[in-house]
């Protein structure tokens, strides 16, 4: 990229050829030196003849010599000022030109490293598309060799889209603002590029600067937004539907049928509890995906959110016919976290196994250490995860293909919830998992400190509600 910090520095050391602006030069006084030279050699040859005495003529002599002398001495002191204002003029002049200079190359390398940090690609071409200035981003937006080889170069050589092309001549032909979204072809597949054309500068310094974005990320953006509403569009139709329906009926059988409608009522509050928990699964996802921004992080004892959380699921694993034991990792189980979030992620795991598991399996909760983090692990024996479905589970509404009477209960959010809190604590989620034999979900969050406790069986009635480690 052409720099005025590469442009050799102009020779400003010799002060100018003509005198400054302004300034007088002193007139010499030859004239009147010649003239009292005159005087001199008169008062040597005339005086005599007239009869003045030859003392007087050598004083009058004496004193015509100091005048000229005199004025002489003047005039070179006049003519010495003179000089060294001028000098000094100069230096100031040389100082000042330098300084601007330094301040315009200063104010050039800031640009430069402005334009070099931009995500958005720039270029600026000559009104014949020779390429006079190019970013880095938009080097690699483009696909181009290195940007060192690129300039003086003609743009439409190098880029063989004739869309881009075309929207260029247009601005340069009607002077206005060119857009476009063009799609360009790399290794990694199709990418689209939102292309900008502006006109720059006066009639006779034309130029053309393009500005390039890359749409890959809002248009995938944009894909999950209108999946998430086809989603929870489905996902509001099917209870909504059968509560109308069941409400249809309880209204036809409320007097022939009491029974009946009892039974279509208690359908009717069983949907109303589906689209209650969606609704709340929904919010919660919002909130994760938000970020730390509604997070209060702070240092937490992990131990006791998931001895709330086993507690909570203690009757609901007992109703199941499930087995619910917690396995306690120790003391120093704290954890950089929101108490919060860390609660939904235990209980969406849990609640998750107990979902997924049959009447007489197993659920075990255990904490572990390592590498600077504290894990969070949920074992079942349920039904387990497909290997085809395991990339997928943490996506919002995916159910799978697993058992549908299990699956009925579910929103398909816990999961997405559990993702997205995990992320925005800056830990790891994993699961282990094969169809028949249950599956192992294991979150880590950033430990404080690096103590690690020993891992022993803990009975639940025997910890008291307020424990702390």
């Amino acid at each position: 990229m052409p720099s005025s910090s590469d442009k050799p520095i102009p020779d400003v050391g010799s002060p100018p050829a003509e005198p400054i602006r302004g300034a007088a030069l002193p007139v010499g006084d030859s004239g009147m030196v010649g003239y009292f030279k005159f005087v001199v050699l008169a008062c040597f040859l005339v005086l005599p003849w007239v009869g003045v005495p030859g003392w007087l003529v050598a004083i009058l002599a004496a004193a015509t010599l100091y005048v000229v002398f005199r004025v002489n001495d003047y005039r070179h002191e006049k003519l010495h000022d003179y000089f060294r204002q001028q000098q000094s003029n100069t230096t100031d002049l040389i100082n000042q030109c330098r300084a601007d200079l330094d301040e315009v190359r200063a104010q050039s390398r800031l640009g430069d490293s402005a334009l070099l940090q931009l995500i958005d690609g720039v270029i600026v071409l000559s009104t014949d598309l020779s390429i006079l200035l190019i970013n880095p981003s938009a080097v690699q937006l483009l696909g181009l060799t290195p940007r060192e080889k690129l300039q003086g170069r003609a743009f439409d050589e190098l880029v063989r889209d004739p869309k881009m092309v075309k929207s260029i001549r247009a601005a340069i032909d009607e002077r206005l603002p060119q857009d476009s979204i063009v799609e360009l072809h790399h290794s990694d597949g199709v990418r689209p590029i939102r292309v900008r054309v502006d006109v720059i500068g006066e009639e006779d310094s034309l130029r053309v600067q393009l500005s390039l974005r890359d749409e890959t990320e809002s248009r995938q953006i944009e894909g999950m937004r209108r999946e998430f509403v086809a989603n929870v569009s489905h996902e509001l139709k099917t209870p909504l539907a059968a509560i109308k329906g069941y409400a249809e009926t309880v209204e036809l059988a409320a007097t022939d049928d009491p029974e009946a409608a009892i039974h279509f009522m208690h359908q009717i509050i069983s949907q109303c509890h589906r689209l209650e928990r969606l609704i709340s699964d929904m919010m919660q996802l919002a909130r994760a995906q938000s970020g730390r921004s509604l997070m209060k992080i702070s240092s937490i004892r992990l131990r006791e959110i998931v001895t709330e959380s086993v507690r909570t699921y203690e009757p609901v694993a007992a109703a199941s016919g499930l087995t619910l034991t917690l396995h306690d990792g120790g003391e120093g189980s704290k954890v950089m976290a929101d108490s919060e979030a860390t609660l939904t992620i235990c209980n969406n795991l849990i609640g998750n196994a107990i979902r997924y598991t049959p009447r007489g399996g197993q659920i075990d909760v255990s904490l572990d250490w390592h590498a600077g983090r504290w894990a969070v692990i949920v074992e079942d024996t349920g039904v387990g995860i497909p290997e085809s479905d395991q990339s997928k589970i943490f996506e919002r509404f995916y159910r799978g293909s697993r058992n549908t009477e299990l699956s009925t209960s579910s929103t398909g959010l816990g999961l997405a919830i559990v993702k997205n809190l995990t992320l925005a604590l800056s830990g790891v989620v994993s699961v282990q998992s094969k169809p028949g034999k249950g599956s192992t979900f294991r979150v880590e969050l950033p430990a404080v400190g690096n103590k690690r406790g020993t891992v022993a069986a803990v009975n639940l009635a025997d910890v008291p509600s307020d424990a702390t480690v």
